[in-house]
């Protein structure tokens, strides 16, 4: 563990430990084991930290750093989403139409900013992780599955209206959720069977609410009452199938699992992308549409730069560029070279196994 001071970082360290903003050590900036990257370096300056703690990464890039690319969404979009989602969320708990009614204006704008962020590049990835912070889950929940469901609908060649819509649709997905009482979202245990039944009132509650003050059209308010909808007929609230249930529900529902799956949660730890992508994967004709998960599959990157794997012959290397979401460009760390596992004929029948912690190098090292 070394300590460095905020402007001697380089993109692609380690944080060896938790960093927090307030003396109380309540709320955490960032967490152990998060890669350092140029926006995560000004987040840390914006908080007047000036020191943190880092693994010593020399094992680990031996002088190459990982690719840095922009999040998708910049800081300042980021902000003026979550404060929108903050409000909507507010001003619907406690039954403002007229305040509700102006916020549902701004979320319509940042959906047209969202949809221009992304942008036309198809063989652009989400990395999940830029848009996640560990406090205000439901937030940044919500706009984490409206920047998939974006991702997703662009993939599927859906228009720019559309995506527009649907981004609006996904923000506002889970605002029935202001009527659970909060114990039960953040329980950190298996709900019971009372407590689950509340939990599945929630996008009907919502629908009502944008139904009855006319906040929403008959495609978007499908969108959001159906989202738990599973293609086999065993979700809820109407147990719809396969293409009855309606594509923008489809959507959503995939990046609702995927996001939740990938935070941490009170009652559990997040599971790797590539673990929750196998998990989404697996649900294909049961709970998920084939797809609908085919292009998400085809937008997550799974492993980001700076990212440690393990590949199936043993080896264990670090990303060094993921352009190519299966077979990224990878520092091989025992080697010691970079080895591009999309065309390199010595590793074509080499693939990822899985991710692995900084321990597992550490130990390779000794």
């Amino acid at each position: 563990m070394i300590r460095v001071h905020v402007n001697n970082l380089i993109p692609g360290m380690l944080l060896a430990d938790d960093v927090y903003a307030d003396r109380n050590w309540v709320i955490p900036v960032l967490l152990k084991g998060s890669v350092i990257s140029e926006e995560l370096i000004k987040k840390l300056k914006a908080h007047g930290i000036n020191n943190i703690y880092v693994r010593d990464m020399s094992v680990l890039t031996f002088g190459v750093v990982p690719e840095q690319r922009p999040s998708v969404i910049s800081p300042e979009l980021k902000e003026e989403a979550l404060d929108s989602i903050r409000s909507l969320f507010d001003s619907v708990s406690k039954k403002d139409i007229h305040a509700s009614a102006q916020v549902i204006k701004h979320v319509e704008h940042v959906a047209e900013q969202l949809v221009s962020s992304i942008g036309s590049d198809h063989g652009a990835l989400v990395n999940i992780n830029d848009l996640r912070s560990y406090d205000e889950y439901t937030y940044h929940h919500s706009l984490s599955v409206a920047v998939l469901a974006i991702a997703i609908g662009q993939r599927l060649g859906l228009q720019e209206d559309e995506l527009r819509n649907l981004g609006k649709c996904a923000l506002m997905h889970d605002i029935g959720k202001v009527d659970i009482p909060i114990e039960i979202i953040n329980k950190p245990s298996r709900l019971n069977e009372e407590e689950y039944a509340l939990m599945k009132c929630h996008p009907a509650v919502g629908y009502d609410y944008l139904n009855n003050q006319k906040f929403g059209d008959r495609k978007l308010l499908a969108g959001l009452l159906y989202h738990h909808e599973k293609v086999d007929g065993t979700g809820y609230p109407s147990g719809l199938r396969g293409e009855t249930i309606p594509l923008w529900s489809r959507i959503i529902s995939v990046g609702d699992v995927y996001d939740a799956l990938t935070s941490n949660r009170p009652y559990r730890s997040p599971l790797q992308p590539a673990e929750a992508i196998e998990y989404v994967m697996a649900g294909i004709g049961s709970a998920f549409d084939f797809n609908v998960v085919k292009a998400f599959s085809q937008k997550v990157e799974l492993y980001p730069p700076g990212s440690i794997v393990e590949l199936s012959n043993g080896e264990l290397a670090v990303v060094i560029k993921s352009q190519n979401n299966l077979r990224p460009l990878v520092r091989l760390i025992d080697k010691k070279i970079n080895v591009d596992l999309r065309s390199d004929y010595r590793y074509l029948n080499i693939v990822i196994k899985r991710a692995v912690s900084v321990e597992d190098i550490q130990s390779r090292a000794v």
